[in-house]
């Protein structure tokens, strides 16, 4: 993993502005850390315990103060200021940065749009004023970039084109049960089969897109399908978790019926590739 960083940050040309340099470094480097799922899968008593007594760095498995700590080390080493900051209020605060780009200090979330920056959809706490009053209360005076001006870093940058607007178009075809019926030729009252045929469409075309390695991540990536081409019914009978603990965790997709014993299928890999293996 520390091979793969370093591969990357070796891309970045001298003669780039801090900006360009802030906002490859953002997506680029996002397929190198997952969740560290020894804090995300503890109860809640033991993480405040984890947040009490200092997060442990268990690189390349990160919390949001982790992944904080390795941007500001990386973007010093640039000469670009960074600061980890405390963005709210909660009893374990979200961690995040404020940056200093070429129009001022930008407020950045890394570990929010971890799994935007790996499955390639458009990063959303990049450059925003966020909504956070500790963060608008301490850093009153923070730039918000355009997305015009975002959109001209990334065709600097030759970032492929985002997934959002694939999915727009899907979300109006396939979250209606009437469309998604015609779409696979299915007729209106077989729900059931319904969707196990979207669960036959996520495994062609949509689960092994972008770089999602991490478990937590994966889970986020079902999530993200589900919001997208399930519609509400659907949504509401569906389990995402992640099974095994964290030694030998696996995301368990469970589409629930009434009446009938669930569907349930395990996500596993195969010859380099995921896929959703159906186990009941």
């Amino acid at each position: 993993m520390e091979k793969e960083i370093l591969e990357i940050v070796n891309q970045v040309k001298p003669d780039w502005s801090k900006d360009l340099i802030i906002r490859f470094l953002y997506i680029k480097l996002a397929p190198c850390f997952r969740r560290d799922l020894q804090y995300f899968l503890a109860t809640e008593e033991e993480k405040y315990n984890q947040f009490s007594q200092g997060f442990i760095n268990r690189f390349p498995n990160i919390t949001c103060s982790t992944l904080a700590d390795f941007y500001v080390d990386l973007f010093k080493d640039f000469g670009i200021y960074a600061k980890k900051i405390i963005a709210n209020s909660a009893k374990i605060p979200l961690f995040a940065l404020i940056v200093e780009g070429d129009y001022g200090f930008y407020f950045l979330d890394p570990i929010n749009d971890l799994f935007s920056n790996q499955y390639g959809l458009k990063p959303y706490f990049f450059g925003i004023i966020p909504r956070y009053n500790t963060v608008k209360s301490n850093y009153p005076n923070l730039a918000h970039l355009s997305s015009e001006y975002i959109c001209e870093l990334d065709q600097e940058l030759d970032i492929p084109e985002f997934l959002n607007q694939k999915f727009i178009l899907l979300h109006e075809n396939l979250a209606h049960r009437h469309k998604a019926c015609q779409y696979f030729n299915l007729p209106i009252s077989n729900k059931t089969d319904l969707r196990e045929r979207k669960i036959e469409l996520y495994n062609d075309e949509f689960i092994n897109l972008g770089n999602v390695n991490g478990t937590y991540e994966r889970t986020q990536l079902y999530q993200y399908l589900n919001d997208r081409i399930f519609n509400h019914g659907e949504r509401h009978y569906t389990l995402i978790e992640i099974r095994g603990g964290f030694e030998n965790p696996y995301v368990h997709f469970e589409l629930k019926r009434r009446n009938a014993d669930s569907i349930i299928y395990k996500e596993e890999q195969k010859d380099g590739k995921y896929i959703l293996t159906k186990t009941l």
